[in-house]
């Protein structure tokens, strides 16, 4: 029995595991390439398909925010914020 790259993608795509999907034939020569064992190469999937999941998420949620602009905490001026100290912000 032999599967062929596109139907597992489409399997994948069935799970609603589309980043995976579309990420697969990486995932596949890594792991030849590096001898995982089945293990090591769903933790990698599983991982990859939760990370790209929680990226989506937040993306989506700041979309729907409207902010007018996004700021990270790097770039934060403490100098204009007299009552928050730098420690504190750490």
């Amino acid at each position: 029995m032999s599967y062929s790259v596109e139907s597992l993608q489409n399997l994948f795509q069935q799970f609603r595991m589309t980043e995976t999907s579309k990420e697969l034939p990486n995932f596949l020569r890594k792991a030849e390439a590096h001898s995982w064992t089945y293990q090591e190469f769903l933790n990698e999937l599983l991982n990859y398909e939760a990370s790209r999941r929680e990226e989506k998420m937040i993306e989506r949620n700041l979309k729907w925010a409207k902010f007018p602009y996004q700021k990270g905490l790097d770039e934060f001026d403490l100098q204009e914020q007299r009552s928050l100290s730098a420690r504190q912000l750490k």
